[in-house]
Formats: structure tokens, C-alpha cells, sequence
């Protein structure tokens, strides 16, 4: 009788562990097939737990000195012009349209380009150089502009508070606005030298490719343009990844948000990649072809 209670039962906790199998694997195939952009969906984005707007831009502006001290920009107006009128474009039709946005255009042949705080956006010339069209170009402006609107310089202001590396970081705003600027000062150069201001997480970079998707579609681009320039950034990392400077190398794999932004677009944007939409402009071939001719790509760092 014992005999046949276990022959009984075998099958059955046989079956028990295949279909516990089964529902692993299905939970599995669900969350590889979950949209990673979900997650930013409804969050809301301001300036509270960090400081207040007023202080940002100060802080901005001590920024952008010390950054002067690290890049040299190029003085060119044709193509000045042209990235500050393609920045104003995008930065209308982001969720902070009314901050003084300011475009700038390294003389750096890596590709490259970052976003620091109160809407100073930074394009390398190297990366003009490997578009092929300005949704291309317009997509990485948006993904920067994305990274102010996230407040993700601030938090990095924060983080390094937070564990100490930058001591009294969060008294550097309230005493640049006071006018006590000597440690302050200090204290900036070490934020923008040590490279904590651009170091985003990567769900950062995943939330600010996620706000310039949006950017791009409010602003009329095709949007199939960004998924073009994430294979770009895919092909030549594998082929030539000393071209890519140290802060796009830092982010997600570019084939990752190739196949993130198309899903995206398939999913909730599907008439943004409408031959309509734009792609390419007039004023940018002509600026691709008076780009001045870059510096040596530097080394990574």
C-alpha cells in the first residue's frame, strides 16, 4: 500500500514542479518583455529636496566657469547659431520652457555631449560630425535636455553631499547667492573635476532618453532619428570606441536603447515616425559642411 501512495504521488509532485517551472519562466518572459519606460511615466519632476531655481542657475553659471577651464568652445556664429536655434526648438517643448536655456558647442572631435544644471547643454563637435541628419542630432539635444528636467544634476549634488564627497556641498548655492564665494568656488571645481555632476545612474540615462523621445516628438522630428543615432553609437563603439567620449561610453549599451526607443515608439508613438515629421533641414547640411575641423579626440579618462 506504501508502495503504490508513493507511485502516486511521484507524478503528481512531477507535475507540480513543471508547472511551477513553467510560471518561473513565464514571469521571467514577462518582465524581459516589460517596457522599461514605464517606470518614468508618471513622475512628476521640480526642484523640491534639491534647492530652490534661483539657486541652480547661480550654480549654473560657477559651473559653466569651470567647465570653460576643461573644453575650449568654439567661436564659429554659423554654427553657434545653428545648435542654440535647434537647442531653443527642443527646450520649447520640454517641462521647463521658461528657464534661460544656453547651448554651447565644444571644439572636441570624441562624440560626445552632456548637460550640467539650469539649461546649459554642451555638443561636441565630434558628435555633429557623426549624425547623418538633425533628428539625429536633435535626439541627443533632447536626451540632455531630458537630464535637466530630471533633475539629474542636482541629484548628483546630492548624492555627493550625501556620502560626503564634496563636504558642504549643499551650502554652496545659499553662499554663492550671499556673495561668500571662496570655498564655494572651491568646492565647484571639485564637483565639475572629480565628473560627479555627470555621472547619472543608468536609469538616469534610461529616463532622459525617455523625456527626449518625447521632446523630439513634441517638437515635430521623426523619431525614428534617435533610434538611428543609438545604432550610430552602437556601431562605432564596437568599431572605433576611442571615438566615444568618457560620458556617452558610461551609458547603457547603445544597442539596449535602440531596441528600448523603438519599443517605445511602436507601442505609444507610432505615427511619430511619419515621413511628415522631420528629418533633416537645409541649415543643417550646410553647417555639416562648414563644421570646423576638430581636436584630436582626447583620452578617456
Amino acid at each position: 500500500m506504501r508502495s503504490r501512495h508513493r507511485q502516486s504521488i511521484a507524478p503528481l509532485a512531477l507535475l507540480i514542479l513543471l508547472l511551477g517551472l513553467g510560471l518561473g519562466f513565464a514571469a521571467l518572459a514577462q518582465q524581459n518583455s516589460q517596457n522599461p519606460y514605464d517606470k518614468f511615466r508618471q513622475r512628476e519632476h521640480s526642484n523640491q529636496g534639491y534647492m530652490t531655481e534661483e539657486e541652480e542657475m547661480k550654480l549654473a553659471e560657477e559651473v559653466h566657469q569651470q567647465v570653460l577651464k576643461q573644453v575650449r568652445l568654439v567661436q564659429g556664429q554659423s554654427v553657434n547659431s545653428y545648435i542654440n536655434t535647434l537647442g531653443q526648438k527642443l527646450a520649447r517643448q520640454s517641462e521647463r520652457p521658461e528657464i534661460r536655456w544656453q547651448f554651447y558647442v565644444v571644439d572636441d572631435a570624441s562624440i560626445n555631449a552632456f548637460a550640467t544644471l539650469g539649461g546649459r547643454v554642451y555638443v561636441h563637435t565630434g558628435l555633429i560630425a557623426a549624425t547623418t541628419n538633425e533628428a539625429q542630432l536633435a535626439s541627443v539635444v533632447g536626451h540632455e535636455i531630458g537630464h535637466i528636467v530630471g533633475r539629474h544634476g542636482l541629484e548628483n549634488v546630492k548624492k555627493a553631499q550625501r556620502y560626503g564627497t564634496l563636504g558642504a556641498i549643499a551650502s554652496i548655492a545659499g553662499a554663492i547667492l550671499g556673495g561668500a564665494k571662496g570655498a564655494a568656488i572651491d568646492l565647484v571645481g571639485n564637483l565639475v573635476a572629480g565628473g560627479y555632476l555627470m555621472k547619472h545612474s543608468r536609469d538616469a540615462e534610461r529616463e532622459a532618453d525617455f523625456l527626449g523621445l518625447y521632446n523630439l516628438n513634441r517638437a515635430n522630428y521623426n523619431t525614428q532619428g534617435m533610434v538611428e543615432m543609438f545604432e550610430t553609437l552602437s556601431q562605432i563603439s564596437q568599431s572605433q570606441p576611442n571615438q566615444i567620449g568618457s560620458i556617452l561610453a558610461s551609458h547603457p549599451p547603445a544597442a539596449e536603447r535602440a531596441q528600448n526607443t523603438s519599443r517605445e515608439i511602436t507601442q505609444h508613438l507610432p505615427a511619430s515616425t511619419s515621413t511628415q515629421r522631420v528629418m533633416t533641414t537645409a541649415e543643417y547640411n550646410r553647417i555639416r559642411g562648414v563644421l570646423p575641423r576638430a581636436r584630436k579626440v582626447r583620452p578617456r579618462n
